[in-house]
């Protein structure tokens, strides 16, 4: 025989050698089957017990489209300037420190989550339970929702209580950010979890979700999130054009009153020195007249420089089209309960097959090798004890 012929002969023989006996499995999962569904079963429990110990969790998205803004156009406010005959006004750029990226570091920042606690939230209840005569659910604040204050102690809390004594655990009257309770610093963990912002870089566009348990609550928030949001950001973008309107519109009323002492001052002048020549009196006439005029021109000028603090405002405050609106689920975002029991099933299964298939017989065969290893050295003692 030619030596290829024969390792191809042996090459063949291996091959058949190592092929998978599926009929024998099946045959073997079919001998004990009642093994493997009663450990399937056991399964299930336990994934019924899991998936009525999980919590549901209810995601609502809010989806923004902002204006951005790498300058502020001057050209409304440029053109009130030429029709009130001041020339081009330089608003100057917009080069705020506070942008559109940084919406997930403000919504996830200390200081906006704790300005959420008191938020009025009710818990959602089905209307067919409203039917069936159960109360409507109590508003509450975010806060105590939280932290469940509103909920009595179940049956571990009492136990734990009465073991090792009640919590001191004393609430603050105020809210100091610097200084947060244990209680506060957890509230602010939690929501730091449930609201998350994000920023696409490209589009501009700003999606907010929000998961909480409750679907309702989750929707609260989400509305009550995208317009705190908003509002923070419009308040910081005109803060600077806010203070130049109102300091204009200050220097506007002062000069306005001294507008009004002076020509008041000057009609006096002239009716009671009407009859009067000398030129002394003349002189004081034509004074009091150019005070009146100065005083009137400076006005004029504040006045216009209060309506283009005005437009200016206008120009800078920022829009934002709310393209997906909070809405309230109608189904949980999280893991379906009915999926953690098959799932557990399917595991169950597919353990118990595996062990009655592989992991019984390669136990077996450990167990064998390790008693004739013992019987060969107790009878090598043996011998050398006989010797």
């Amino acid at each position: 025989m030619d030596v290829n012929e024969y390792y191809n002969d042996s090459e063949l023989d291996d091959e058949e050698n190592y092929e998978i006996d599926w009929a024998g499995y099946v045959v073997k999962l079919q001998q004990c089957w009642k093994t493997i569904a009663m450990m399937t079963f056991f399964a299930a429990v336990l994934g019924v017990g899991a998936a009525l110990l999980s919590t549901r969790a209810y995601t609502v998205s809010v989806v923004l489209a902002p204006e951005i803004q790498g300058k502020v156009s001057a050209g409304g406010v440029n053109g009130i300037a030429g029709i009130l005959g001041l020339g081009p006004i330089n608003v100057g750029a917009s080069n705020d420190a506070l942008n559109i990226t940084l919406f997930p570091e403000i919504s996830s920042s200390t200081l906006f989550l704790t300005k959420l606690f008191d938020v009025e939230v009710t818990p959602y209840v089905n209307p067919r339970d409203l039917k069936a005569g159960l109360s409507a659910a109590t508003p509450t604040t975010l806060y105590r929702y939280i932290t469940k204050a509103d909920e009595e102690s179940g049956f571990f809390s009492t136990l734990k209580e009465n073991i090792f004594g009640v919590e001191d655990d004393v609430e603050p009257d105020t809210l100091n950010v610097a200084q947060l309770s244990p209680k506060q610093y957890e509230a602010v963990k939690l929501l730091r979890k449930a609201v998350v912002a994000d920023v696409d870089k490209k589009t501009g566009v700003v999606t907010i979700n929000v998961t909480m348990d409750d679907p309702w609550i989750a929707t609260t928030l989400a509305d009550t999130v995208c317009q705190r949001l908003q509002k923070y950001v419009i308040s910081y973008r005109t803060q600077k054009a806010s203070e130049d309107l109102d300091y204009y519109e200050i220097l506007a009323s002062e000069a306005k009153d001294k507008m009004i002492k002076a020509q008041s001052a000057y009609a006096q002048s002239v009716d009671y020195d009407r009859s009067v020549i000398l030129q002394s009196v003349n002189s004081e006439k034509e004074r009091l007249q150019r005070e009146a005029q100065l005083a009137s021109e400076i006005y004029s000028q504040m006045a216009q420089q209060v309506e283009l603090a005005k437009a200016k405002l206008q120009e800078v405050k920022p829009v934002f089209a709310v393209v997906e609106t909070a809405t309230m689920p109608d189904r949980p975002s999280s893991t379906s309960r009915k999926v953690v029991v098959l799932g557990f099933m399917f595991m169950g299964f597919c353990v118990v097959s595996a062990w009655k298939l592989f992991g019984e017989g390669f136990f077996a065969e450990i167990r064998e090798s390790i008693k004739l290893r013992l019987i060969e050295e107790s009878g090598k003692s043996g011998c050398e004890t006989t010797n």
